[in-house]
């Protein structure tokens, strides 16, 4: 039910927000809330980059939610509580790498995946508030937005985007590209992206499974 609540109140904001800035004097201008997603080494990352060198604004929910690790914050001292000080570093930040193996544990699967659950449970309703209010801040200045977000089901953002772009890759490569960036195994692979799903229903569908300057031509056709 908060869900829904959630979602509702998620329109009446953006219609009013639309309703209060949108320009007058020339009415068929209109700034747009894109969603970006895909199944972890697809590229959204990379179609992101794309749209900011056009200008948008690109809200990151993976580098959103890491930023409220910093030490002593409220999703710090909570995500302490759960895991332990066995995750701290030196000087109290959360060290990702041994947060990671509790999390993406390939030995205790099911371990592994209620660690995951736990943090998300964490993570996620801090996420969520930053990005509704970057998305009210940019919104009132005119600026095009494109969120990022590989949890796509469990982000509850959906409802603030107008058109969704999901990324595609063939399962192979996208294992390819994550152990080549993250020097993770292909067991880690499979359990980082377990819980990661494509929506059900998108806009635009771009496959990246070619060349860089092919993806970037394919993005640059999108009639957004």
């Amino acid at each position: 039910m908060a869900r829904i609540v959630g979602r509702i109140v998620d329109r009446m904001v953006v219609a009013t927000i639309r309703a209060t800035t949108w320009p007058t004097i020339r009415p068929t201008i209109r700034n747009m809330i894109l969603g970006i997603t895909g199944i972890s080494g697809s590229g959204k990352h990379t179609a992101a980059h794309f749209f900011e060198q056009k200008g948008w604004v690109i809200l990151d929910a993976d580098k959103i939610a890491h930023r409220s690790y910093r030490p002593y914050t409220a999703v710090w001292k909570a995500v302490i509580r759960e895991f332990g000080e066995g995750i701290l570093n030196t000087d109290d930040t959360i060290n990702r790498v041994k947060l990671g193996k509790i999390v993406f544990n390939a030995s205790e699967p099911e371990v592994s995946k209620m660690a995951l659950s736990k943090l998300n449970q964490i993570i996620h309703p801090y996420m969520k508030r930053r990005i509704r209010n970057e998305i009210h801040r940019h919104f009132r200045r005119q600026s095009n937005i494109a969120i990022v977000v590989a949890l796509w089901r469990e982000s509850g953002l959906e409802d603030c985007c107008e058109k969704i772009l999901l990324i595609k890759a063939a399962s192979e490569l996208r294992s390819r590209r994550i152990q080549g960036r993250d020097g993770i195994s292909p067991e880690t692979y499979g359990m980082r992206i377990q819980n990661q799903t494509e929506p059900p229903q998108s806009d635009f569908v771009v496959e990246n499974s070619g060349s860089l300057a092919d993806f970037r031509k394919k993005l640059a056709q999108l009639e957004l």
